[in-house]
């Protein structure tokens, strides 16, 4: 273990132009703790997931059913199936137990696991896009979830198992707006200028046609959507892959189409939904310029955010 964790700050060292000599250990870089998630908060928020309580919900009145008609021949089956999210809850709970989230000169450093500890680190420059969302389940407590895009890692599922995706699995909305300020320095989504879709969408997306906006600001193209869970989508513009337009037969009867704005592999797919074919062909066109803008003046991906010091710190 101590000879994988000096390997480890070696190649973090590397990685920021510090060169350690062959008698000299690499420094490691200061942090300082950003969010720590209580087990207690963990094992709620696994809990109060839509699929997870559909599944409790679900599972005793397939089994009261199988009881009283004597129909266990069908009933087992469905048991089976609809148990699914509680194994993905299990997952989650197991995977980001412990979970810390420090902020230091290398980039987000990340702590969890209960079966299976996991110590990774989460460069800056090296983040693609950024979702932070709020299931309504949430609400009264004010939780929201960070995951993020990282460049070299084909992204994470949501169940866990694959990281660094989720960068905070959850909390205080105010903590989550601060780990995504040291995800994507000096961004916040919910100062930008949002346009809702328009009135004819509801036709489309009945139940979150009020939710689906879009905005943009000279840093960060911004997508709002989500019902059951309220999401926003950030993707910088000089992270942009590609920018398309798809138009759906129901889509072109009511004049309406969805823009696609393509990040690295990963769980953050970032989409304007549902909005006035005209307006979506301006998008398509303002983010493409606002792409190329922004990697023409964009520096080089540093590791150490100002330069690094033999001191390991910026």
């Amino acid at each position: 273990l101590e000879q994988a964790q000096d390997l480890r700050a070696e190649l973090l060292a590397r990685a920021a132009g510090i060169q350690s000599g062959p008698d000299t250990a690499a420094p490691v870089a200061p942090e300082r703790i950003l969010a720590q998630v209580p087990p207690g908060t963990l094992f709620l928020s696994v809990l109060l997931q839509p699929a997870t309580l559909t599944t409790l919900v679900v599972v005793p009145v397939v089994f009261v059913t199988a009881v009283v008609f004597g129909i266990w021949q069908v009933s087992l089956p469905v048991v089976f199936v609809v148990a699914a999210p509680i194994v993905v809850a299990t997952n989650q709970f197991l995977n980001w137990f412990n979970f810390t989230v420090a902020e230091s000169p290398d980039g987000l450093r990340l702590r969890f696991g209960l079966t299976s500890h996991r110590h990774q680190t989460v460069p800056p420059g090296r983040v693609q896009a950024v979702r932070l969302e709020s299931p309504l389940l949430w609400k009264p407590w004010g939780w929201a979830r960070v995951t993020v895009n990282v460049a070299g890692t084909g992204g994470g599922g949501e169940d866990g198992s694959s990281h660094p995706a989720v960068v905070l699995p959850v909390a205080t909305l105010e903590v989550a707006r601060a780990v995504l300020a040291q995800a994507l320095p000096g961004v916040d989504p919910f100062v930008v200028p949002l346009q809702p879709v328009p009135p004819r969408a509801r036709w489309r997306s009945p139940l979150q046609f009020r939710r689906l906006a879009v905005g943009s600001n000279e840093e960060v193209f911004v997508a709002r959507h989500g019902w059951l869970v309220p999401r926003w989508d950030v993707v910088p513009h000089a992270r942009t892959q590609s920018v398309r337009m798809t138009q759906g037969p129901w889509q072109r009867r009511l004049r309406l189409a969805s823009v696609h704005v393509d990040s690295t592999p990963g769980p953050i797919h970032i989409s304007a939904n549902q909005r006035d074919e005209t307006q979506a062909r301006q998008l398509v066109e303002g983010q493409a310029l606002a792409a190329r803008r922004a990697r023409a003046r964009s520096a080089p991906d540093r590791w150490l955010l100002g330069g690094a010091t033999g001191s390991g710190s910026s």
